[in-house]
């Protein structure tokens, strides 16, 4: 992975938002994404239409869309990393790019509503069989089911967009005096002619070559937003542009030049006095005791503008014509589709606000402590670890008196053992006597906020400051001061002795 050379902002995103730059990318690169789109996927459905019902031959275009989506994948993916291939490019690799997993995803995988996910392991990892699949799973953990809302949201926009240019076409067809809109007409193939068979095809391949590419590419930048979480790719970037920064003294010494002097301009038109014009000037009242109010006041009391009517008049509109019956003959199991998709959503909507009251129920039980109330008791607290963060926080490893041990460190110059033994005896404390829970992938952040429910905003405040030197002294390897330490050590049995 060559990272210095990727044409976006790589850092680690909302899931939402990942998606979205993977539309962004579409955008951009409509051309290198739809020349090769269209010059694969048009002659497959030309050659589908010619060998196959026309009932059958979007279906079959449908079935062999992950075998499409390569060819989207493949430009998007190049173009990530600065390599933005030409359609004739992309055509000369459709062979390579066509080769791992494309039976799988055309068979057993077909259906997975996360394929455009899992897609750039097939073919960019180049993983096979269980490497694949364990390679898949550890990308899906927290990501599967936006991945799959993805899924759900192209596949509607897509419908509506080939039913939009359905409607869009029988409205723009001359009506006769005995006909009326009706879309279910289009769908109905074995009452019209062959040529609205193409037509019915041919608007659902202009559906999907619209919506495919934002689905893959939607996808392939949620594949890079995880990798980015999971492998730290934004951290080698931003350390990689800061070592380049510290090769150029002067352009960062002329940027702040610059700066300064934009500061003083700007501070120089703030300062300047406003005109008289822009100060706001209280609005005109007019006197009660002036000719004028006066005037308006006789005028509202007189007794024509105190009476108030409501009258109501019943108009004769004629009979009211009965709309005539449509002609739906044909599509009666249409009718009974719908009625019962109807009934089974509005079951589905009872079932999860049922669920989802359960579950509030639950939470608020849950925070304050109300088990007793549905007769069973609160979970057992899980015991204490003994290790976390790398630091030995079993109790018997601490000296007598923490504090003094931690100041004397202090004052003989080892600040970093001081501070070390300050957070182990933190921990110890809120772990064995607040109560904290701690799980294996926690970070030192997830430890600050759990400790903030459970301990005073005194004890809070004071446990920031030493995770604060700590981290800078540990990990940044930037200076803490004597003092700042011994004052630590002096604070510390007010707040977390056990």
């Amino acid at each position: 992975m060559q990272l210095d050379r990727l044409a976006v902002q790589l850092r680690v995103r909302n899931p939402w938002e990942a998606m979205d730059l993977g539309f962004a990318m579409v955008r951009s690169w409509w051309r290198q994404v739809y020349a090769p789109w269209l010059a694969v996927f048009a002659p497959v459905c030309i050659l589908a239409l010619i060998a196959l019902p026309r009932q059958w031959a979007w279906i079959a275009v449908w079935w062999l869309k992950p075998a499409f989506d390569r060819v989207i994948l493949h430009v998007v993916s190049n173009g990530v990393f600065g390599e933005l291939p030409s359609w004739r490019q992309t055509l000369r690799s459709l062979p390579g790019a066509l080769r791992p997993g494309l039976f799988l995803s055309l068979t057993l995988y077909r259906l997975d509503l996360a394929r455009s996910f899992t897609l750039p392991v097939w073919q960019l990892e180049r993983q096979r069989g269980r490497a694949a699949r364990a390679r898949a799973k550890q990308l899906q953990r927290r990501t599967r089911s936006y991945a799959v809302w993805l899924t759900i949201a192209c596949v509607h926009f897509e419908s509506l967009s080939w039913l939009s240019a359905l409607a869009l076409f029988d409205l723009l067809v001359p009506a006769t005096m005995d006909s009326e809109f009706n879309i279910l007409s289009l769908l109905s193939l074995e009452q019209v002619g062959s040529w609205r068979e193409y037509l019915f095809a041919g608007m659902y391949f202009l559906a999907v070559t619209v919506m495919e590419p934002l689905y893959v590419a939607g996808g392939f930048a949620l594949y890079l937003n995880r990798r980015t979480a999971l492998e730290g790719w934004d951290l080698e970037v931003q350390l990689r542009r800061i070592g380049e920064r510290l090769r150029q003294p002067q352009r960062a010494l002329g940027a702040g030049t610059a700066l300064g002097a934009a500061v003083v301009v700007a501070g120089a038109l703030l300062a300047a006095p406003l005109p008289a014009r822009a100060q706001g000037a209280a609005p005109v009242r007019l006197a009660p005791d002036t000719p004028a109010a006066r005037e308006i006041k006789q005028v509202l009391e007189r007794p024509e503008l105190r009476e108030y009517e409501t009258r109501t008049v019943l108009v004769y509109l004629g009979e009211r014509s009965k709309p005539s019956p449509r002609d739906i003959s044909g599509f009666g199991w249409l009718d009974t589709i719908g009625i019962g998709l109807a009934d089974l959503l509005r079951a589905l909507a009872w079932v999860l606000l049922g669920i989802a009251v359960a579950f509030l129920v639950y939470l608020l039980a849950r925070h304050f402590d109300l088990w007793g109330i549905f007769g069973r008791r609160r979970r057992v607290r899980q015991t204490p670890p003994d290790t976390v963060f790398g630091l030995d926080v079993r109790p018997e490893s601490l000296p007598q008196d923490l504090a003094a041990e931690a100041l004397r460190l202090a004052r003989a110059g080892d600040l970093l053992k001081a501070l070390s033994l300050l957070y182990r005896g933190t921990l110890i404390t809120l772990l064995h006597r607040d109560g904290l829970e701690l799980v294996g992938g926690d970070t030192e952040d997830d430890c600050l906020r759990k400790s903030a429910r459970r301990i005073p905003d005194a004890a809070y405040a004071y446990f920031v400051t030493l995770l604060s030197a700590w981290q800078r002294l540990a990990y940044a390897r930037r200076p803490v001061t004597s003092p700042e330490v011994e004052a630590l050590c002096a604070g510390w049995e007010a707040h977390f002795k056990r």
